[in-house]
């Protein structure tokens, strides 16, 4: 089992972010090509909770999307998950 240090953690997150944004942008390309709306999750989020969920803190961006939003918990896991 291979036993990883916070800096490399912290680049393969990262690198997984990154691969996600490219991901997100070819499907909204897709979308508007196929004739589909399509409204990517992180465009209905304030960026002070985006940053927090980049930084790996889901909790802290639970907490921060419940205070700017005035949401309840359920509603807040849901729309962290799908960041």
């Amino acid at each position: 089992m291979a036993v990883y240090n916070e800096l490399q953690l912290s680049s393969f997150i990262d690198q997984v972010f990154e691969r996600l944004r490219g991901i997100e942008a070819q499907l909204a390309i897709l979308s508007e090509k196929a004739g589909v709306p399509y409204e990517a999750p992180s465009q209905t989020v304030p960026p002070e909770v985006l940053e927090l969920v980049q930084r790996g803190d889901r909790m802290g961006a639970m907490r921060k999307y419940r205070e700017l939003t005035g949401c309840g918990m359920a509603d807040a896991q849901e729309t962290i998950a799908k960041l």
